[in-house]
């Protein structure tokens, strides 16, 4: 009874997942994990599954009239369903799971063999009565199963750490072909490097690459790359001459690029097409020439950098509409040269975060025009140190800015020692005035600079809504206690906001405490 109960909780998810295509879409994979989790196909049933020795007879009869209540509506519910809308579905669990469905009903005995999608993940045959060589075994046998019942891959998904480089290559030949369209491929675990089929490099159907992990593509393996109809673009591995490869992919729209070590002294991103780019590297420290950025379409940009970058190009980015921006200096005056010249790329973005580094590397040179960013509505700054001055500065470039986020990384010791107040600027920035109705300040260790810049802000923003000030849960309640009441107490200029306080969510969101700052 418990078994046949379990079945119709998954029917019945899949019709919940089906009728909230394709808004909630992100939530299928969630729901479904919670339950088919209790299923599994290779394995004998667990023991929950099994009814209980003892039942109370009055809790079986009514159990009974639940589930048979429960069951008529899930299956004339699920009866109006088409299998395809239950493969497109099923396409989203893992190959293990979705065979796993199979135990539902009839119905549902062979309507996994009707996928074109692989997912296949060693991870859950890591059991502890396993050892290492009957764990490679089961899950091998279980991929040569599954791409026997599989002769039209389109999407294909490996994820392991046990297989050989032979059997690692050979699979993914195997799924390489007229009818793939997405390849998602992680070597998490490995003695050395592994190596991928060249075949992949040609694939004219290929709209979706993904290569992780200990992975080396080397140059003989890019002779003849020719990917037409690729879209998106993940590289994070060991080794890539990415040139290579992006000089190939004529409609490329999105790219995730990770480079592990320097191999050449010039990195170029020269894709006219592309919308979305994510660029880091773990070089810490090691040089590197020149950085040459040339997407004049982009709409979305993350940059990560740890390495020393002599040189950097960048094409104006018109379309811009969220930029990330992480570049660690390793000396003072470092990247001052072309952080400016990357600001002036994005400065028609939505939304801008810059972190630390940029920040410290800015604050330690002389002071610099920014652009003017005429369409940014969202800020988010990390500071080293908090400095008023620097802010006040950028928020007179930013006219139309709604939301302004602070996150400082200090240690929760209390003000410095020989702290400074805020200078008091000749003019207010428009923004402040106008449009900023959110204001955000994380790791708030209440100076005079600090404090001085919140009741600026209080006094100035005619048109704030919400201030939400997070200290550090290693004060003392007085302290918590004193910050609250200050902060109430300052003038301000909307009758409208209301301030919040709490405990930098960073650290460790413990309490909470909301000071209403409306004028009576």
């Amino acid at each position: 009874m418990i078994l046949i109960h379990q079945r119709f909780n998954l029917a019945f998810l899949v019709l919940f997942c089906a009728s909230n295509l394709p808004k909630r879409m992100a939530l299928t994979t969630n729901y479904f994990w919670n339950i088919t989790n209790l299923i599994h196909c290779n394995d004998n049933m667990p023991n929950y599954f099994e009814p209980p020795e003892q039942l109370e007879m009055e809790e079986e009869e009514e159990e009974e009239d639940n589930l048979e209540t429960a069951t008529t509506i899930n299956m004339d519910m699920i009866s109006t369903m088409p299998d395809s809308l239950l493969c497109y579905i099923l396409s989203f669990l893992p190959t293990r799971d979705s065979v796993a469905t199979s135990i539902l009903s009839r119905r549902w005995r062979h309507l996994w063999k009707e996928l074109q999608v692989l997912d296949l993940d060693d991870g859950p045959f890591c059991t502890p009565e396993r050892s290492a060589e009957e764990m490679d075994e089961c899950f091998i046998a279980f991929i040569n199963a599954a791409l026997s019942r599989f002769p039209h891959i389109k999407k294909f998904r490996l994820s392991c750490e046990v297989l050989c480089e032979d059997d690692f290559r050979s699979y993914i030949n195997a799924v390489t072909g007229p009818y793939l369209q997405e390849l998602f491929v992680s070597q998490m675990y490995s003695l050395e490097n592994y190596g991928v089929p060249c075949g992949i490099f040609t694939c004219p159907s290929l709209v979706s690459l993904c290569l992780k992990g200990y992975i080396s593509i080397e140059d003989e393996d890019l002779q003849s790359v020719h990917l037409p109809s690729l879209k998106n673009l993940e590289l994070d591995v060991k080794y890539v001459n990415a040139d290579k490869i992006l000089g190939c992919c004529p409609v490329l729209e999105t790219l995730k690029l990770t480079l592990d070590r320097v191999e050449f002294p010039t990195v170029r991103v020269p894709i006219s097409t592309l919308k979305r780019l994510t660029f880091q590297d773990d070089y810490h420290g090691e040089v590197v020439e020149h950085l040459e950025i040339e997407t004049p379409s982009l709409e979305y940009l993350h940059v990560s950098l740890w390495g020393r970058y002599l040189r950097f190009s960048v094409t104006d980015f018109p379309n811009m509409v969220e930029a990330h921006l992480d570049i660690w200096s390793h000396q003072e005056d470092e990247h001052i040269g072309w952080i400016p010249e990357l600001l002036k790329a994005v400065c028609k973005t939505k939304l801008l975060r810059l972190g630390s580094s940029i920040t410290g590397s800015l604050l330690c040179a002389p002071p610099i025009d920014f652009p003017k960013f005429g369409c940014l509505l969202h800020l988010q700054l990390r500071f080293g140190s908090f400095k008023s001055r620097f802010l006040l500065d950028l928020l007179h470039c930013c006219h139309k800015l709604q939301v302004l986020i602070i996150q400082n990384e200090l240690h929760g010791h209390g003000p410095p020692l020989n702290q400074k107040s805020m200078l008091q600027p000749t003019s207010v920035p428009n923004c402040v005035t106008s449009h900023l109705n959110t204001f955000e300040f994380g790791g708030y260790e209440d100076s005079l600079e600090e404090h001085a810049f919140v009741a600026y802000i209080l006094q100035n923003g005619l048109v704030l809504m919400r201030m939400m000030i997070h200290t550090y849960t290693s004060y003392g309640e007085k302290i918590k206690d004193h910050i609250f009441k200050e902060l109430s107490i300052v003038p301000r200029g909307s009758n409208k906001c209301q301030l919040t306080a709490t405990p930098n969510p960073t650290i460790a969101p413990a309490m909470q405490c909301v000071v209403d700052t409306g004028q009576p």
